[in-house]
């Protein structure tokens, strides 16, 4: 047995945050330290020197108000009643340590959890207290700055902040309830979603028993219980020591429901005790855990106790749920006995009662071809036949590329062998950045549990192995491994020219294995794909149709992972999809040669790019310099055309300037520009920035930023704020690692890839004098410069017209007339200030249209048009613009 990937942290002894609806977090060496002197410096903040309360139980008095805030946050941004566990689950402890009265030692133990109730709100809790409420809230905001980094919680603060830099109108200072409901209700719905705490008590009942209703199904169908649905929600609520079924129910299940637990509920109440509940729980979830369902598990522990600390907060707010039963601790328990490492002693009785003394084994018999959906690999289904015919153990080594079927072949030679237990998948990535010991402990466990009867598949073997820290050693041990355990099955997968990978670091591995090569689909075999995707979803294809349809998918250039037999269902759900509308009612869809596109442009955009390049406002340094770069594309390809000798220029760029001047919309159309020349397969464009590249320990920067150069091949990898990557002081920090990286994945790949950094001006002159191979990588910049008054005016037109306004006479003079008082800087929004006060603009025209009193309904003019009141009232006070900034 093996739990999904993304669990296996709990396992380890890493320091692991577990919040359940986000899953194991490994904590990066030295966060929590960092945001704790982040915490020290707000502390000491002079706008905090008065702001202290004594009536905080935990925290040393006089206690910052600033520090109970942040005391609450934590408790809140899990989610109310939310599971939080894991060996550094302790977050208000840890990052608060310095400030509390009861210095406790700290618990490691990974299966510590907890579940805070719900009961902060925004805007402010305890710094209310402050006489200044618009202070409070300002100092909250930046509560919530200082906690960045802490990944399970970082939706959940991303929202609230969304909600603090778009506060509603009106006075601050009214009472605390007034504010909180007034500020919950202007939150959006994306808000919403990541805190549906705001909905209120009700709202957010609803919201858990929707999710608690899935999770108990979903468990009920891997591991059935005899109790219905009303009669488990009733358990649930006397397991909770609750007396009574709450009214607030009824919006929550509905009223057919409702009624049927209210019914229910005395009847179970009668000899209900929780012990024994808590014994069935912990043996139902465990049926669950070893059925594959640890997500379920997880999903319906999370949900069960936010249900029971929201009941006991009504009509109030969720709260620590009291007198729980509910067996998270055991769960969590049960999760290592049965997962955790093993060791494993054989029986000698299996080996000596194996078979009587002189019977004799008759050899097996030839069987048939392994039964295989595989197309367009005979190369494959005749290795698979032979290995599952043969007596001995199985070595096969499949390298290709991606989507052509390799792990499809490993599934169909598992059936085939028949071995009694399912495969054990293992990814490469569960070796990367591992210490040396822990990964060779790794790699002898599941070794020892497949040995004999099971299947051990390796996905990525050649990255295990050219692994720069532990790829050697790797590759020797599994070398050593399969010399040693004679009766162990193993398939590895590897990219295409994995064999030669391998054989570069160990030369003598690959020997142990069969090598076998999958190889990309001709347009016959793609052609068969499409047909099948067709059947798939409920329609057929004409053989005219398929033979375009496979002509067409051979020539499609790949875009990230949509390649070689994933275009095929692409492709089908958008010829299936005219074919159905064109049918009659009740006729099978047909799909036709007429159907099949000319090209199959995956993910790019229709028009010009070259006209809409011109169309941009401004950036006409910017336009100058692209056009010069296409033209000496396009010269340099009649050259070869006429038999002469032509260099491939570096083409990776530096594109300078501040924020909001169009330099991710100018690196998406160049992408588009270098498809239609040729230049790239694709064209797409993958945005990327550090958190993209650098690892949070030793060994996963370089994967991370090869699996970040892979999916831009064929297109342009777009990295803002390239300088991050050099600027960091911190000790540990990996970006030099991701820049040594990146210079040399872009020499590997320069025929096919374009990289774009991009960046502050000065900034972006010091990243490239970080690496001696970045200068040279780089050989031209683009910078654009902050658009003029007239241009913004007319972004903001342009903007408005897109999104179906007009503008009314005297709009644009007013708005120059506030950018012409408005402080320029490094940080100026530009284009993106200007869309900001289109939608503060049509807000207010929202407002205004909408307004009570109205004796007759807007005309259609009224109702596009913006005026010049629609501009926010800061004519006279410019710098509250610098809000709107980005």
């Amino acid at each position: 047995m093996r739990l999904p990937e993304h669990l296996e942290l709990l396992l380890t002894d890493e320091p692991v945050l577990d919040v359940y609806a986000y899953g194991p977090w490994r904590v990066p060496d030295g966060l929590f330290e960092e945001i704790s002197g982040r915490i020290d410096a707000l502390a000491a903040d002079p706008r905090c020197a008065e702001l202290t309360t004594d009536e905080h139980k935990l925290l040393t008095l006089p206690a910052s108000l600033v520090l109970a805030e942040l005391f609450g946050m934590l408790a809140f941004l899990p989610g109310g009643g939310a599971i939080k566990g894991g060996s550094w689950s302790q977050l208000p402890e840890r990052l608060l340590r310095r400030h509390l009265v009861n210095q406790s030692q700290l618990s490691s133990r990974m299966t510590r959890w907890d579940a805070p109730g719900g009961r902060w709100r925004p805007p402010v809790d305890w710094l209310v207290e402050a006489p200044d409420r618009e202070l409070a809230i300002s100092l909250a905001r930046d509560c919530l700055g200082v906690l960045e980094g802490i990944e399970p919680l970082d939706e959940r603060r991303r929202a609230l902040i969304r909600l603090y830099d778009d506060p509603p109108p009106g006075d601050m200072n009214v009472p605390k309830a007034e504010l909180r409901e007034r500020w919950n209700a202007h939150a959006d719905e994306k808000v919403l979603a990541a805190v549906p705490e705001l909905l209120g008590p009700v709202g957010y009942l609803e919201w858990v028993c929707g999710g608690l209703i899935a999770a108990f199904e979903h468990l009920n169908a891997v591991a059935p219980v005899e109790e219905t649905l009303e009669t488990h929600l009733v358990r649930l609520l006397l397991q909770g020591s609750m007396e009574h079924v709450p009214a607030e129910l009824a919006v929550a299940l509905g009223e057919d429901r409702y009624r049927e637990v209210q019914q229910r509920f005395p009847v179970d109440k009668r000899g209900f005790k929780p012990g024994p509940w808590q014994e069935r729980t912990q043996a139902w979830l465990l049926r669950a855990l070893v059925a594959g369902a640890a997500d379920g598990c997880r999903a319906w522990l999370d949900m069960a106790m936010r249900f029971v600390a929201t009941v006991q907060g009504l009509p109030g707010d969720p709260w620590f749920p009291r007198s729980e039963w509910i067996p998270v601790g055991q769960f969590q328990t049960d999760l290592r006995r049965m997962y955790g490492p093993r060791r494993k002693v054989v029986n000698p009785l299996a080996t000596t009662l194996r078979h009587e003394p002189g019977e004799t084994v008759a050899a097996p018999a030839a069987g048939p071809a392994v039964e295989t959906a595989l197309v367009g690999q005979p190369e494959v289904v005749a290795a698979l036949t032979e290995l599952s015919r043969g007596d001995g153990p199985v070595r096969l080594l499949l390298t290709g590329p991606d989507g052509t079927g390799k792990r499809d072949a490993a599934q169909d030679l598992a059936k085939a062998l028949s071995l009694g237990r399912d495969p054990l998948w293992v990814t490469g990535n569960l070796f990367v950045g591992q210490r040396l010991p822990d990964a060779v402990a790794k790699l002898h466990a599941d070794v020892r549990d497949c040995a004999g009867d099971r299947l051990l598949i390796i996905e990525g073997l050649d990255g295990i192995v050219a692994d720069p820290g532990n790829g050697e050693a790797l590759a020797d041990e599994l070398h050593r491994l399969l010399a040693v355990h004679s009766d162990l099955h193993l398939v590895a997968l590897c990219d295409t020219g994995g064999d030669d990978r391998i054989r570069a670091v160990n030369p003598v591995l690959p020997q142990r294995f069969r090598v076998v090569r999958t190889r990309p689909f001709t347009a016959s075999g793609h052609a068969e794909l499409f047909r099948r995707a067709v059947r798939a979803r409920g329609a057929r294809t004409t053989s005219h149709a398929a033979v375009a349809a496979g002509e067409l998918l051979a020539a499609t250039p790949p875009v990230q992972t949509l390649r070689n037999a994933r275009l095929a269902p692409h492709l089908a759900d958008i010829v299936v999809q005219a074919a159905r509308a064109r049918a009659l009612d009740g006729a099978e869809p047909v799909v036709r040669k007429q159907d099949i596109p000319a090209v199959l442009d995956v993910g790019q955009a229709d028009g010009d790019p070259m006209t809409e390049l011109a169309g941009l406002t401004g950036l006409a340094n910017v336009k100058e310099e692209i056009a010069l770069l296409v033209a000496g594309t396009q010269a340099a390809r009649l050259r070869a055309e006429a038999g002469l000798k032509v260099t491939v220029p570096t083409r990776h760029l530096v594109f300078t300037g501040n924020p909001g001047t169009g330099k991710t919309m100018v690196a998406r159309l160049l992408g588009r520009i270098y498809k239609r020349l040729g230049v790239l397969s694709s064209g797409h464009l993958v945005e990327a920035s550090r958190a993209h590249m650098v690892g949070e320990y030793v060994g996963q920067t370089a994967p991370r930023t090869r699996r970040l150069v892979e999916r831009a091949i064929g297109g342009v990898l777009f990295v803002d704020e390239a300088y991050t990557l050099s600027q960091s002081s911190y000790k540990g920090d990996y970006g030099f690692e991701a820049i040594a990286e990146l210079v040399k994945l872009m020499e590997d790949h320069r025929d096919d890839l374009v990289v774009i950094v991009a960046g502050y001006e000065r900034e972006m002159a010091e990243f490239l004098a970080a690496n001696p191979g970045l200068d040279s990588r780089f050989p031209k910049q683009l910078h654009f410069a902050d658009y003029s008054d007239d241009e913004l005016v007319a972004v903001f037109a342009q903007l408005a017209a897109d999104d179906g306004f007009t503008l009314a006479p005297g709009l644009e003079g007013m708005l120059r007339a506030m950018l012409r008082r408005v402080p320029r800087g490094p940080t100026f929004g530009n284009g993106r200030l200007m869309r900001n006060l289109l939608d503060l603009a049509v807000a207010r025209q929202s407002e205004r249209i909408a307004a009570e009193g109205r004796t007759a309904p807007p005309s259609r003019d009224e109702l596009v048009t913006l005026r010049p009141a629609d501009l926010p009232p800061v004519l006279d006070r410019p710098e509250e613009l610098l809000g709107l900034y980005l």
